[in-house]
């Protein structure tokens, strides 16, 4: 396993070159110029507006742009944004408070998600199977905007049991609600694709020998059965790690959470390209990473899967 991961890492390198390079020269080659509206009412002088290009390196032609940005990069030097304000700091006040709302969104997917499925299928054709089908379809068919701004009605302006809004600090009981509207679509995938797979493995012949044994339910169930078919679930709420980081700009933006999805919201609005492309090139990394991760854990399922 350790030379397979070795090998995926060094195939990461050519990925994330390609992915932060496409990234600074569609950042950087989008229309209109980020200093020119930066004085209010009144168009910024020339002057100022040649003098900031200078400073942030935009005169300079896109190779020299995109190895500056590795280099620092690499050395951990983010530099400021156009209000000279440092970026890692930003990041790094908004980068907690969004990995604890991504890992309880993923959390909550797995827990619910995967638990819903098994009884689903499991009970296929049943009462519970029906409850569960309908329930995902409801969710499904819900955006997250819709399910975000309903719950934070209900449970936070009629009947007072959360915050509307959530504070800087934002504790992880304060993050409950909003975590869980983040996973929401995504619960219901996992709850649809943990059904389908287990009523797919009850058919296998795995299964049948195990019955045919003399095991227990709970054993065929637990050991045979659910370690299958999570494979596939597995490699879901994988890539949905980096998903959520990312998606997450919704929902902080609802419940008035400062995390990076607000970050990086704000700086679209406001054309502010300095933390537009360092937090799009962590999203990469977290995703890249959480993919890796998935495939090592595969072995953990399946002790038939072999790294070469």
């Amino acid at each position: 396993m350790g030379r397979y991961a070795i090998r995926r890492l060094l195939q990461l390198v050519p990925v994330v070159l390609g992915t932060t390079f496409i990234i600074n020269y569609m950042v950087w080659q989008l229309p209109g110029d980020p200093f020119a509206g930066r004085c209010g009412q009144r168009p910024c002088p020339d002057s100022y507006v040649t003098a900031m290009r200078e400073q942030f390196g935009l005169d300079q032609p896109i190779l020299v742009q995109y190895w500056s940005f590795l280099k620092n990069l690499l050395t951990g030097n983010l530099g400021t944004d156009f209000n000279g304000v440092s970026v890692a700091t930003q990041l790094g006040d908004a980068w907690p408070i969004t990995i604890r709302l991504a890992l309880m969104a993923v959390l909550f997917e797995a827990i619910i998600g995967i638990g819903a499925g098994v009884l689903s299928g499991l009970k296929r054709g049943g009462f519970l199977d029906n409850v569960v089908t309908i329930s995902t379809l409801f969710l499904l068919s819900l955006p997250i905007f819709v399910t975000g701004y309903l719950l934070q009605w209900i449970l936070g302006v009629q009947f007072h049991v959360i915050e509307p809004t959530v504070t800087d600090e934002a504790t992880i009981p304060e993050l409950i609600v909003p975590a869980l509207v983040l996973a929401s679509l995504n619960m219901a995938f996992t709850a649809r694709l943990t059904r389908t797979s287990i009523v797919e493995n009850l058919r296998a012949d795995y299964v049948r020998t195990a019955v045919a044994k003399g095991l227990t339910n709970r054993r065929v169930v637990g050991i045979h059965l659910l370690r299958n078919s999570l494979i596939p679930v597995l490699t879901f709420l994988g890539t949905e790690v980096g998903s959520l980081m990312s998606g997450a700009i919704i929902t902080e933006g609802i419940f008035n959470i400062h995390g990076i999805g607000g970050l990086l919201w704000r700086a679209i609005n406001g054309q502010d390209y300095t933390i537009v492309v360092p937090v799009a090139t962590l999203l990469v990394l977290v995703y890249l990473l959480s993919n890796l991760l998935v495939d090592l854990l595969y072995g953990v399922l399946d002790p038939r899967i072999r790294y070469e």
